[in-house]
């Protein structure tokens, strides 16, 4: 009898510490389950935070992107007048007399910006732009063959250093930078410039022929050194850059003068989708209109 009592004391106190230790562990795990639970619903919702916040910052650019309008102050400021209306000057809508007006009246704001007086430019901002585009229409950069040895891709990329020297490529990057608020309106203004009639008389001097800006175009549009520097540029310089040198192609390839045979449509694909996409250009209808154009001149549409 008294060991029959002894065993079920024994095996009491065994269940006794069983259940305890049952409790114990039990209670660590769900402790533990709790913790990783915790945990992870900390990681998530900083996941989620972040979306939100990424959400929010997307939905702002696309609204600044919509909201983009024409710089009138700052185009009366640098061209000397005031825009007729919104839309983008075309030849049509330009005299060359007021093109040449516009283009003298962009140096002389340039020669007034503290960013350019400290360049000490001799003979001012048009004086060293003329210089330049004799320069770069003496040595143009290879089109075809860059690849045929390192020292030929080696000479494209550093092209513009070359050609122009460290000085010059500075000032060229400063007024990109400064003037980003009406680079479009700039380099509309330029391209109109360019392709002015030649029988037309010209008081100003530094319009590139057209054989020297087809030479660029394909730098720019077909060449590892060319790329190279658009890529380090602005996405919008890059695309805008782009843009300009296929309306330059389909014009050397209306004058007979594509001697390279490159081929405009596989780059008129690419720019469209890059304007389509590009956020913070003021005419982005009006550059699309004009691709759409030449996608179907190209049988592209």
């Amino acid at each position: 009898m008294e060991r029959f009592v002894k065993i079920s004391i024994g095996l009491v106190v065994l269940a006794a510490i069983i259940y305890f230790c049952y409790s114990l562990i039990s209670g660590w795990y769900k402790g533990n389950i709790e913790t990783a639970k915790t945990q992870e619903r900390k990681i998530w919702q900083g996941k989620t935070e972040d979306l939100v916040e990424k959400i929010e910052q997307l939905e702002k650019e696309l609204t600044q992107g919509k909201e983009q309008q024409v710089p009138v102050q700052k185009l009366a400021e640098v061209f000397g007048e005031k825009p007729a209306d919104a839309s983008l000057p075309t030849a049509a809508k330009i005299t060359p007399a007021d093109l040449e007006g516009q283009i003298s009246a962009f140096f002389a704001y340039l020669d007034t910006q503290d960013y350019v007086r400290a360049y000490n430019l001799e003979g001012g901002s048009y004086h060293q732009y003329e210089l330049s585009v004799n320069k770069l229409s003496a040595s143009p950069p290879i089109i075809t063959g860059e690849t045929d040895s390192l020292y030929n891709l080696f000479l494209n990329i550093a092209h513009f250093y070359r050609v122009l020297g460290k000085k010059r490529v500075l000032l060229a990057r400063d007024v990109l930078n400064n003037e980003a608020e009406i680079i479009e309106s700039v380099m509309n203004t330029f391209y109109l410039w360019y392709i002015v009639d030649a029988d037309v008389q010209a008081k100003l001097k530094g319009r590139p022929s057209l054989a020297v800006l087809y030479e660029y175009s394909g730098y720019f549009l077909n060449t590892l050194g060319g790329r190279s520097y658009l890529l380090r540029r602005d996405s919008k310089i890059r695309i805008m850059t782009t843009y300009y040198c296929i309306l330059i192609l389909d014009r050397a390839n209306d004058a007979g003068l594509n001697s390279n045979g490159i081929d405009i449509r596989p780059h008129l694909e690419l720019t469209y989708n890059d304007i389509m996409n590009q956020i913070g250009l003021i005419h982005q209808r009006e550059y699309l209109i004009q691709l759409e154009d030449l996608k179907r001149k190209y049988k592209m549409s």
